[in-house]
């Protein structure tokens, strides 16, 4: 511990040294920024988390979007109609919508996308050969989907999804399963941006490395953990109030340091226009203590704070059919699983580890910046002598006869001095863990393949609507094809899963609905909720035109620097 705050006191030193020296001089027309998660793929079958969807956002679009106030307008459909049953949807396609250049397009070395880019597009998510983890979107929404999804299980070539269907060029129709009340948000998902046929069938796996999509930049570069480079797109479809073509910036670098501490150290220097996270050590000398404002020294930069539609926590695999959970009591027996989340100190985490960059998550599942969230809903808080009484009740007083269990995690700092906390709150119930941390995308395949009893993940909303969080429980969503990566089943969840979607119902009745699905799945405990990320950026003063809302999007189709 002494070593830790020797450490900590160097690293301030070296912080203010830093702040106060002259930045380093850099292109005005390039934004640079690091990134600390490792990215394994831009395809957006396959994109699922933070870093790569930030990429992602840059090189695609899809039909629809959020705007500034997490509204949804169109994107590449201008306008959208819905017929009286509300099953059946129509989009109108813009006509000036171009895909980024590629020699497979021929000899203009690009085309307009149309409708049937999107058919296509979606229909690959669901062809079981892709291995889209987006599948359950599809599935659960469009008829034929899940039938299409099991032909292409059975044979190699196949027809196509009745419920998608392409009218002309710039019209596409779309045929749900039933209403569904939050299915236009789910189409501003990466797995809803749009693809072109003929580079995906050349590159086939190599896609996700050299994506081509319409947004606002192009992959100019790629070494993986090393460095990024995307180049302004000069066909952009978009414009400003003015009618100047976005984006402003012609180029966007990002490199891939992984200690925050040096990421932080380089942004004082002017290498980088803006962090999307403080290290909880740097936190502290940088923001004041209620953590809405900056310390006297880092004035010169801006400091954007939000709490945002993420929650953080460790899963636990409950299906006893896997063998990684044999012997391990974590999946058959709740008894266990709430003594574990009763013996956390999360306000400790708070404080002490996240320096109030966070909130417990003392409540359900649902964040507090989420619409929907109740503080009725209760969760767990730290209470050791309760937490020792049910892990007698489960048969393990004390610790005694519980197996040494592992905890997976990311290689992240943040998460590492989270789960060092963890280990001691559980060895007070007797119980020994071990930490093992793995590169972040190595992690995450591990966690859909059913290949780990116990990890930490985190679950940020796709969408600003509480289905996006509850699906998260539903058994039609078992991984690997979906989201639910605990395969948690509970009969009445699903039936309230399906009632809550329909758009029929006023928000707030949709909304007392997802609370009682809360409080289903608090009281079986699939997971340990350990605290509702809050987000704050650090910018440099001469960048302009970013902003930060609850769904942490990087845009910077708008962003420009100054002198």
């Amino acid at each position: 511990m002494h070593l830790r705050i020797a450490l900590s006191c160097s690293f301030i030193l070296l912080c203010f040294f830093f702040s106060c020296t002259k930045q380093k001089s850099k292109r005005i027309d390039t934004f640079y920024y690091n990134e600390t998660e490792a990215i394994a793929n831009l395809d957006p079958a396959l994109i699922s988390y933070r870093s790569a969807i930030w990429v992602g956002t840059q090189i695609f679009n899809g039909l629809v979007e959020l705007d500034s106030s997490l509204q949804i307008k169109g994107c590449i459909a201008k306008s959208w109609d819905i017929d009286s049953t509300g099953k059946i949807w129509t989009f109108h396609l813009r006509t000036d919508v171009y895909f980024h250049s590629h020699p497979s397009f021929g000899h203009d070395s690009s085309r307009i996308v149309t409708a049937g880019d999107f058919k296509y597009s979606f229909e690959r998510i669901c062809n079981a050969s892709t291995k889209s983890t987006g599948l359950w979107l599809y599935s659960s929404t469009i008829k034929d989907a899940k039938e299409f999804h099991l032909r292409t299980k059975k044979i190699s070539t196949y027809d196509s999804i009745s419920g998608i269907v392409v009218v002309n060029d710039s019209t596409l129709r779309l045929e749900l399963i039933k209403p569904t009340a939050s299915f236009l948000a789910m189409l501003t998902m990466p797995y809803c941006w749009v693809v072109p046929k003929e580079v995906v069938e050349l590159e086939q796996q190599n896609f996700g490395m050299k994506p081509i999509g319409t947004g606002p930049f192009t992959l100019a570069s790629w070494k993986p953990e090393i460095d990024m480079v995307l180049d302004r797109n000069t066909r952009y479809f978009k414009v400003d109030s003015s009618y100047k073509q976005l984006p402003y910036l012609n180029q966007v670098q990002i490199s891939f340091v992984k200690d925050s501490k040096s990421e932080f150290l380089q942004f004082t220097r002017g290498e980088y226009d803006f962090i999307g996270s403080l290290d909880p050590v740097i936190a502290p000398t940088v923001v004041t203590t209620d953590g809405k404002s900056l310390r006297e020294k880092y004035k010169n930069f801006t400091l954007f704070e939000c709490g945002v539609h993420s929650v953080e926590y460790y899963g636990m695999l409950l299906d006893t059919s896997n063998p990684i959970v044999k012997n391990i009591p974590l999946s058959s027996s709740a008894l266990v699983r709430h003594a574990l989340n009763l013996a956390i100190d999360r306000e400790k985490i708070v404080r002490f580890v996240l320096r109030g960059a966070a909130i417990p998550a003392t409540n359900g599942i649902l964040p507090p910046s989420m619409p929907g969230f109740s503080s009725d809903v209760k969760g767990y808080t730290y209470n050791l002598d309760s937490a020792q009484k049910l892990l007698a009740l489960a048969g393990f007083p004390q610790g005694n006869g519980f197996p040494p269990i592992t905890l997976q995690i990311g290689a992240n700092e943040r998460s590492a001095s989270v789960a060092e906390v963890v280990q001691e709150n559980w060895k007070q119930l007797g119980i020994n863990v071990t930490i093992v941390q793995v590169t972040f995308p190595k992690h995450l395949s591990m966690i859909r393949n059913g290949e780990l009893p116990l990890w930490r993940t985190s679950w940020i909303g796709d969408y600003p609507d509480p289905e996006n969080f509850l699906a998260l429980f539903a058994s039609k969503n078992f991984s690997p094809k979906g989201p639910n990566t605990t395969h948690f089943y509970h009969q009445m969840v699903d039936s309230l899963m399906e009632i809550a979607d329909s758009p029929l119902l006023p928000s707030s009745e949709r909304y007392k609905l997802y609370n009682q699905i809360e409080e289903i799945v608090l009281k079986n405990a699939p997971w340990i909720l350990l605290y509702y990320n809050k987000v704050q950026w650090l910018v440099q003063p001469n960048v302009r035109g970013m902003y930060l809302d609850g769904s942490n999007r990087l845009l910077l189709e708008k962003v420009s620097k100054s002198l």
